[in-house]
């Protein structure tokens, strides 16, 4: 290759890489269907019936966790729930989950 070659070589070798590197990093933010959705795997919804515990208290609102991830929530008739209070999911608004209050389930014992 003569020294008139390398310059022009260099510079394709260059836009070559740079577009590489955007296709690729272009690549790696692609998201699936799922992904700009909210909550637990990627869904709105939280089944009715589903039970969790209250992390914060809910006065009326507060947050739950449960089905791994932590939702807010609103008590549906308005009674405060305490930390670590057992609730069980009756509705939705949106994606704030309306609750009931449950005893809390208490680990087996033998």
């Amino acid at each position: 290759m003569t020294p008139e070659q390398v310059i022009p070589a260099a510079i394709v070798a260059v836009i070559l890489i740079l577009v590489i590197a955007g296709v690729v990093r272009a690549a790696g933010r692609r998201r699936g269907a799922n992904e700009q959705a909210f909550g637990a795997g990627g869904v709105t919804k939280v089944p009715l019936g589903t039970t969790g515990v209250a992390q914060t208290p809910l006065a009326p609102s507060g947050v739950v966790y449960l089905l791994g991830e932590q939702w807010t929530a609103r008590s549906r008739t308005g009674v405060a729930i305490p930390i670590g209070g057992g609730v069980r999911v009756v509705d939705h608004d949106g994606l704030t989950l309306i609750v009931d209050g449950q005893p809390a389930r208490m680990p087996a014992t033998e």
